[in-house]
């Protein structure tokens, strides 16, 4: 079998934000196989249900977009992106299992639809039982009958899969611990990262002390940690910004407690808020700051933090999930012990004074994990034959006579 199902509820070019999608994009782009992707679109011209050519770099994949979404609307709504995503899943079921391949799939849920097929089904957690545990921002995760039914689902999934990817040490651990009889199912497979294009920027431009965030504007991010920690480390940098980049794609009352936050500790003036941006527009970001921070309540194995790190960005982290296996102190960064404010600005505080040689220990880091090599070994697990890409017209002409949608 040469050939591969990559199915995630993003259209694949910059929605949803968030280290997921990215983790797909690069999937869908590095793999050796034939690779058929399954998704959503945000253009409401482009037919539903149709297979339609999706261009990543230089690479060309079959696309099949099961679901039009209206971003503006998506946000104020408390009905989950996910939730509509599993149901178009259940309406082109049949359409996606013609193509007789395995499928991949980002999110648990996504494989209810399969459960009672005997298509090969393997799983990415990307840390997500382990984030629904200590909290998420919409409001369904807060009622225990959801969680109760996502832990359920999550479990089925799992049973059903021929394999779950875990991307951290701390995952495997996870996992493994919750789930120990199916412990040879788990496969700890490292992240990678797209080192060719994020890199240092060539010619560095003057700039005040720069704190960069990337990320989903969370509760599980813990940001009210990062704000109180840099009013402090504001005290020894007066000129300093701070720089959050991200957003949601679903109803988000975080983002109004984050605002209060900083308005709480009078630092207005000083912070940006970007929103939800093309990821192409945050390789500047990265460029252009002198220290990223994660104060995560929980992570598996952040993109963001890689792509920090290949841009030779020092990082100070959190200790959770596999932040500590990436970052080490006085190397590439800081890893803070305890939630405390004034010990996060001290270590952020370290990262700029010793940022020289930070950077350097960030850049080799970031060369160590290469996506290349997690999709050849995720490739590889599935017993997937590598082969060379067929044309798209070959694709189209194939579809055409199997499928119709």
């Amino acid at each position: 079998m040469s050939r591969l199902v990559l199915i995630y509820s993003g259209d694949f070019r910059g929605y949803p934000m968030g280290g997921v999608l990215e983790y797909a994009k690069n999937f869908a782009r590095y793999a050796p196989v034939e690779v058929y992707v399954v998704g959503l679109s945000l253009n409401p011209d482009q037919p539903i249900g149709r297979w339609d050519t999706l261009r990543l770099g230089s690479v060309e994949r079959p696309f099949l977009p099961i679901l039009y979404v209206d971003e503006a609307r998506q946000r104020g709504s408390r009905i989950p992106l996910n939730y509509r995503f599993v149901r178009a899943l259940r309406r082109f079921q049949s359409e996606i299992l013609l193509l007789d391949a395995p499928l991949y799939i980002q999110r648990a849920e996504h494989g209810l639809p399969f459960l009672n097929t005997a298509t090969p089904l393997y799983f990415n957690t990307h840390g997500q039982s382990a984030f629904v545990e200590r909290w998420t921002s919409h409001p369904l995760f807060r009622w225990r009958w959801f969680r109760q039914w996502f832990y359920r689902t999550e479990a089925r999934v799992i049973q059903r899969a021929q394999g779950v990817i875990v991307i951290s040490p701390a995952d495997y651990d996870f996992y493994a611990s919750k789930f120990p009889s199916l412990r040879e199912k788990f496969h700890y497979i490292p992240l990678g990262v797209e080192t060719e294009i994020y890199r240092p920027s060539a010619v560095p431009e003057p700039h005040p002390p720069t704190v960069l965030f990337v990320g989903r504007l969370d509760a599980s991010k813990g940001l009210d940690l990062l704000i109180a920690g840099f009013a402090c480390f504001r005290q020894q940098y007066p000129e300093a910004r701070l720089i959050l980049v991200g957003g949601s794609q679903d109803y988000n009352p975080v983002e109004n407690q984050v605002r209060a936050w900083i308005a709480d500790h009078g630092i207005e003036e000083a912070v940006v808020m970007t929103g939800l941006l093309p990821r192409e527009a945050i390789l500047p970001y990265y460029q252009s700051a002198d220290v990223f921070v994660l104060t995560s309540l929980w992570e598996g194995l952040p993109n963001a933090l890689l792509e920090a790190l290949a841009c030779g960005l020092p990082a100070v982290v959190t200790a959770v999930g596999g932040l500590p296996s990436v970052v080490q102190d006085d190397y590439n960064g800081y890893v803070l012990r305890e939630r405390d404010p004034d010990q996060l600005a001290e270590l952020m505080e370290r990262a700029m004074r010793h940022q020289d040689r930070l950077r350097e220990g960030a850049r080799s880091t970031a060369q160590q994990f290469s996506i290349e090599a997690h999709v050849q070994k995720v490739c590889e697990r599935m017993g997937l034959v590598p082969c060379e890409s067929p044309s798209m017209s070959d694709v189209a002409e194939q579809l055409k006579s199997e499928l119709v949608c």
